[in-house]
């Protein structure tokens, strides 16, 4: 039996992933972005199509997960979205053993299955309704169908040619910056062989399929963020690092144990982007075009997920690099599963989150809000996530958002009502609103009626050092407070 599950890793692998993967999928309260997917699939097709056309999102996703919500599985909203996003996880497992995995040696192979099922970004990110996974899916197939297209007996059109432009306009419907990154791959590596003609062949059959579309890109391209400061570009590289060898459910012990780690992890990446040439030609664009688009876009702690479908090529070359190790290699293969190991058991303990608004507990949050009756609610717009709130409340009571222009008449006409007992107000604790309009939030509810404060996901040490680092005198202990007032 020993044998055949050496020469046969996937299916128990696949099992465990699945296993992982589907237990108690509303552990996490949906955030922001997976609210954004969850209402605009709620509405009819025609409007779904539309929402996505004026949004920085193609379409694909937002299909999928409209068609499998109708499926009546009886889940959970939430869940059942969620659902699509491990299926597809569960997916790019097979697809990367089948096209990248298995071509190497028995240990190779059951390694990068292992550093895969077992990352604790890919958990994070695969539980979640966006199109994390699907990204992740497609990059897997279309970077094998650029690998395929570039060997020298290839003759592109004559197979495989029609497979790569389709896997090309697949990642371009997905996301546009994995779409354009995988685009910009292929025709380099297609140039290095001077194949022209491929090039130009593949170039035009993915513009053909993609015309319907390439307004709604251009369009999103111009939405396009500036070039981030050097400070901040090194700390979305260092988050991204750490996120892809440990996660982002993190305490500060393993944190800084893992940080001793990421040398002996990089130098195995860099000897195995030596040792495998052909891959590195496909990795190494696909990265840095991706992250030219996604560092120019979104804030650090949301890097690591715009990037995510790097991480197959990540593993696969830590996995070649520690090979021609083999002490240092196999260190850095148990450490970095160590690693994984400590991730997944923080995450479904929700301890050490580094991106403090994945466990913000909106369901309890509502629950409570709820059971206290008729009560205005105010939410933090500069800082919070008004749109978490009103999801988990089920549309059942108004939420006011702070940045709302008409919000300070809004709460003086609920203070003035006697019917209004009690007022909530959830606030981050790192106040950025514009002159100082939550302390004058505060100020105005608190001469009403008394407060009492409920704190969520408190700052570690670490962190707590590091923002009187970045300038803070006064750090706060917490990321989040609500605070309830009662007449």
């Amino acid at each position: 039996m020993s044998g055949w599950l050496r020469r046969n890793p996937l299916p128990p692998v696949l099992a465990a992933q699945a296993a992982v993967y589907f237990t108690h999928l509303g552990l996490l309260s949906p955030w922001m972005d997976e609210v954004a997917t969850l209402t605009v699939v709620r509405r009819p097709l025609a409007h779904v199509i539309r929402i996505a056309a004026s949004d920085v999102h193609p379409p694909l996703y937002y299909l999928l997960v409209w068609c499998f919500e109708r499926v009546p599985l009886h889940l959970d909203w939430a869940v059942q979205a969620r659902v699509v996003s491990v299926l597809l996880a569960l997916a790019a497992t097979v697809a990367l053993d089948r096209l990248w995995a298995r071509r190497l040696p028995e240990r190779r192979r059951i390694a990068v299955l292992a550093l895969w099922a077992a990352s604790p970004c890919l958990l994070l990110y695969a539980r979640m309704c966006r199109s994390y996974s699907l990204q992740v899916l497609v990059g897997i197939l279309a970077a094998a169908a650029i690998a395929r297209a570039a060997e020298p007996a290839r003759r592109v059109g004559r197979p495989l040619g029609p497979v790569l432009i389709a896997a090309l306009a697949l990642g371009l419907y997905t996301h546009y910056a994995l779409g354009l990154a995988l685009a910009a791959t292929a025709n380099l590596v297609l140039l290095r062989e001077r194949r022209w003609r491929a090039a130009l062949f593949v170039d035009a059959g993915v513009a053909v399929l993609y015309l319907p579309w390439v307004y709604f890109l251009a369009s999103s391209l111009r939405k396009w963020g500036q070039t981030p400061e050097p400070a901040q570009l090194a700390l979305k590289l260092a988050y991204w690092g750490v996120s892809f060898t440990m996660g982002e459910a993190v305490p500060d012990a393993v944190l800084i144990a893992g940080l001793a780690v990421l040398p002996l992890v990089a130098a195995m990446m860099l000897a195995g982007a030596a040792r495998d040439r052909e891959l590195l030609w496909i990795a190494a664009p696909l990265t840095a075009v991706g992250f030219i688009g996604v560092a120019r876009w979104v804030s650090y702690p949301f890097v690591p997920a715009r990037m995510l479908f790097v991480l197959p090529f990540f593993l696969l070359l830590v996995v070649e690099g520690a090979s021609r190790y083999r002490r240092a290699g196999a260190a850095a293969v148990v450490a970095l599963l160590a690693l994984s190991l400590s991730g997944i058991w923080c995450y479904f303990h929700e301890i050490g989150f580094r991106n403090k608004q994945y466990p913000m507990p909106m369901t309890q949050i509502a629950a409570q809000i709820r059971a206290a009756g008729e009560a205005g609610i105010l939410v933090d717009g500069a800082n919070s996530d008004p749109p978490a709130l009103a999801y988990a409340l089920g549309g059942s009571r108004a939420v006011l958002s702070t940045t709302n222009p008409a919000a300070e008449k809004s709460v003086a006409a609920l203070l003035a009502d006697p019917r209004v007992r009690t007022f909530w107000f959830l606030r981050n604790m790192h106040d950025v609103s514009a002159g100082g309009l939550n302390a004058r939030f505060e100020q105005q509810l608190g001469a009403a009626m008394a407060a009492t404060r409920f704190e969520y996901e408190p700052f570690t040490g670490l962190e707590t050092r590091l923002m009187r680092a970045m300038g803070m005198t006064e750090p706060p202990r917490y990321f989040h407070e609500l605070v309830e007032y009662r007449r």
